[in-house]
């Protein structure tokens, strides 16, 4: 394929590639189309840095999944002693759905990702270290934390704890000031002790005023509904 025949792909086609390069599930005429991009668009570099980086903070900004059973997969790996005829076509079966639902889970994950990078803002100019520390807004309570701008290129810091245990179906989101708007950051629940200590994308807290803590039945929801927790602007 030559280099005119491969199309020019819009913004959110580039996120796409860019993702499917962090994911490494590009195929071959991908590969091809990013390398020319990249040869093309120079500063498409950096973009590909933070693609792997928002990668490693993935996990972070996605809902829990459901493994299955570990008995189920013993079963399905478990040589038989007596193999009946059913299991000459069960297995391959098996296998070939399974392959499908990871294809499939692939490029959901490829979308997610470049989904988040473009929520995420261009990574800013390095931020100097500093502190914004978090109290409960109730009188009473014992939750307390602090988000620590690093000052690096990679990611911030969450850490809280003395956090009560959340109700059924919520979840604790991390929420910024930023230029008078508030604007959403990571959800998260805490462990057994209710405590958290976690990385975060570098935005949108390192431009942030002030940061909060609340409780929340939509992980990702645009603005605060549910009460308020913690908050730095005390």
């Amino acid at each position: 394929m030559t280099p005119d025949a491969i199309p020019t792909p819009d913004a959110a086609g580039i996120d796409a590639l860019l993702a499917g390069h962090a994911l490494g599930d590009l195929e071959e005429a991908e590969r091809e189309q990013l390398t020319m991009l990249l040869r093309e668009r120079p500063e498409l570099r950096q973009r590909l840095e933070e693609f792997s980086t928002t990668l490693e903070l993935l996990p972070l900004a996605l809902p829990a999944t459901a493994v299955p059973p570990p008995a189920l997969r013993r079963r399905l790996l478990q040589p038989s002693s007596r193999p009946g005829p059913w299991r000459l076509w069960l297995v391959p079966s098996l296998l070939a759905v399974g392959l499908l639902v990871l294809a499939g889970e692939l490029h959901q994950t490829r979308q997610q990702l470049a989904g988040l990078q473009r929520q995420l803002a261009p990574a800013p100019p390095l931020a100097d270290p500093r502190l914004l520390p978090l109290q409960a807004v109730q009188p009473g309570q014992k939750a307390v934390g602090e988000v620590l701008v690093t000052g690096n290129r990679s990611h911030n810091l969450l850490t809280l704890s003395h956090l009560p245990p959340l109700p059924p179906q919520r979840t604790y989101r991390l929420w910024a000031t930023v230029a008078g708007r508030t604007v959403g950051c990571v959800h998260f629940v805490p462990n057994a002790r209710g405590e958290v200590a976690m990385p975060i994308p570098l935005s949108p807290t390192s431009q942030a005023s002030a940061v909060s803590v609340s409780v929340e039945g939509d992980p990702n929801g645009p603005v605060p509904r549910g009460p308020m927790l913690l908050t730095s602007s005390l």
